[in-house]
């Protein structure tokens, strides 16, 4: 009998198809190749796989597009707020400060910017005498000082004990009875200091959260808003 030895058989390495993205070098691939292989790579993959994949491969494009948004944001704030104008800064000397919102919206009211967006006023309560009442404490003093310097302050209110206090009231304040129109100064009756002027008003008082009346309100020499300082007194005169 003659017995035949069967040859093993031995796997064939499968052919390689040189034109299969897959298997050709990432410096070979086109544009076009690279994104069809980045497809496939991704729809073999779990959700997991994917976002990992994702964020693996694409994260300083990431980080770039939330860069510019970023950047993008900061810029129209930015322009936004360069618009925004101060049309007043009124300092209350010696007030509660409680309601120092209520107080800018009311004078926003008396110089129609109430509906402007970017024309704002600030009410600034922050500053206390000592207890004689006249001269401010030193923290305040300091603050006022600075505030002043900068022109940071268009209108100084307080009481008449403080406000009497100052010496060479003319480097500090505006002669009124130059600055305001004749019928304006004469609404608020007569007047002792031309500096400055006196109100009795317990509306106005109360608006301001103040302890003291009358009330004695001056124009900084310096201030960058005397159009609207003068507005917001012909508005208080015409409420007297």
């Amino acid at each position: 009998m003659r017995i035949e030895l069967k040859e093993e058989k031995q796997d064939k390495a499968p052919e390689i198809d040189e034109n299969d993205i897959r298997f050709k070098h990432e410096s070979d691939l086109t544009k076009k190749e690279k994104r069809q292989l980045e497809k496939m790579k991704l729809s073999s993959m779990g959700l997991g796989g994917k976002l990992q994949y994702i964020w693996a491969y694409y994260k300083p494009q990431m980080a770039a597009v939330v860069a510019v948004i970023a950047i993008i944001f900061f810029a129209r704030d930015l322009y936004q707020n360069s618009k925004i104008k101060t049309a007043l800064t009124v300092m209350v000397i010696d007030s509660y400060g409680m309601k120092q919102e209520e107080a800018e919206n009311q004078v926003e009211k008396d110089l129609g910017i109430e509906e402007d967006p970017y024309q704002v006023v600030t009410v600034d309560e922050s500053l206390r005498t000592g207890d004689d009442g006249v001269a401010l404490e030193s923290y305040s003093q300091m603050a006022f000082t600075t505030k002043v310097a900068a022109r940071a302050v268009d209108v100084l209110i307080g009481s008449e004990a403080y406000m009497d206090s100052f010496e060479n009231k003319e480097e500090y304040f505006t002669d009124l009875t130059q600055l305001l129109p004749e019928d304006v100064y004469e609404a608020f009756g007569d007047q002792e200091d031309k500096y400055s002027i006196s109100i009795s008003s317990a509306q106005l008082a109360d608006e301001l959260e103040v302890a003291y009346e009358p009330v004695k309100i001056g124009i900084l020499a310096n201030s960058e808003n005397v159009e609207n300082a003068v507005k917001w007194l012909t508005a208080l005169a015409n409420e007297l």
